[in-house]
């Protein structure tokens, strides 16, 4: 046997560090539900293992060896931060919540209202990943995802929360030296923001002509905050953007929406997790908080934030 490969078998460790702690066989055995002849096998095979004694023979218990005395001080530290670190995973498990949401909604809708559900739920700490990468949730990676899409994802439970719409803002400094905008049209005084698509299909939804916008945006960033911004420094822009992720800054009149129509894009925003593990407190905690929100805003209506809640899609079958 090549005694210079590996790890000896991590049974044989076990029986080890916990004989060199007892210093008596039988006792072991007894700590370990095993025979005191099991035990003995065990300590004999990670000898053997090695190449040398690890044990003297007493007549009533058996003593460690100078190399023995080295390696279960070294086993013993080696199993206590074992120990640490699963204890350390399961309470990490119970009471932190990972959410993973797209960046626009994580800055402008869920940050704003986290405060609400650790207020509701101060045993729980939440981890945020904002990232635009698709996050494996099944795989343990999250505890529940916001996307947007048609409610299809596979081996997640999915909870519409609300659609994903489009309407053009413009920053109160705009509307002042450029408006009124009574008519699509009237926004082409402005320097547009945001993808060209919407606003083409935006022109449209309202009756205007489309053939009369540029070929390209005036400025399409990475996310709709950063537009948002941008069109407020600049105070000559609208942008094409999700107005239930700017509810604050039209309240305080620092975004004005001009029309009332949004573009509906077809998507939803979901809510989704790994259906088998719906029932762990906190997970149940933030799906029962995050479906009886207050009002969400609207441009051209107000309803429940989320009117089709305990709408349960599996698989994108309700």
């Amino acid at each position: 046997m090549d005694r210079s490969s590996g790890l000896p078998p991590i049974n044989a460790i076990r029986v080890f560090e916990t004989a060199a702690r007892l210093g008596n066989f039988t006792r072991t055995g007894e700590a370990l539900g095993m025979t005191q002849a099991a035990v003995s096998y065990q300590i004999k095979l990670l000898e053997g293992r090695l190449g040398f004694a690890l044990f003297e023979r007493k007549a009533r218990h058996v003593e460690l060896t100078p190399r023995g005395t080295r390696l279960a001080n070294g086993t013993s530290d080696a199993f206590r931060l074992l120990e640490r670190t699963f204890r350390d995973v399961r309470e990490d498990r119970d009471t932190v919540l990972s959410i993973t949401a797209l960046p626009t909604f994580c800055s402008n809708w869920l940050v704003p209202r986290i405060g609400a559900f650790q207020f509701e739920s101060p045993h729980l700490a939440v981890r945020i990943d904002s990232r635009s990468d698709l996050v494996d949730i099944k795989g343990g990676e999250a505890d529940i995802g916001i996307r947007i899409g048609k409610g299809h994802w596979p081996g997640l439970e999915a909870r519409r929360l609300f659609g994903d719409t489009t309407a053009p803002l413009v920053s109160r400094a705009a509307m002042d030296r450029f408006g009124p905008f009574e008519r699509p049209e009237d926004l082409l005084r402005l320097r547009l923001f945001g993808p060209m698509r919407w606003w083409r299909d935006w022109f449209r939804e309202v009756g205007g002509d489309p053939s009369q916008l540029p070929d390209r945006p005036a400025l399409e960033l990475e996310t709709q905050t950063m537009e948002v911004s941008a069109a407020i420094a600049s105070g000559d822009a609208a942008t094409m953007v999700s107005a239930v992720y700017f509810a604050e800054q039209l309240a305080s009149g620092a975004l004005v929406a001009p029309f009332s129509t949004e573009l509906d894009l077809g998507d939803g925003h979901y809510m989704v997790f790994d259906p088998t593990r719906a029932k762990e407190p906190k997970i149940k905690a933030f799906i029962d908080w995050m479906l009886f929100q207050p009002m969400a805003f609207c441009l051209n209506r107000t309803e429940p934030a989320f009117p089709e809640a305990g709408k349960a899609v599996v698989n994108g079958q309700p």
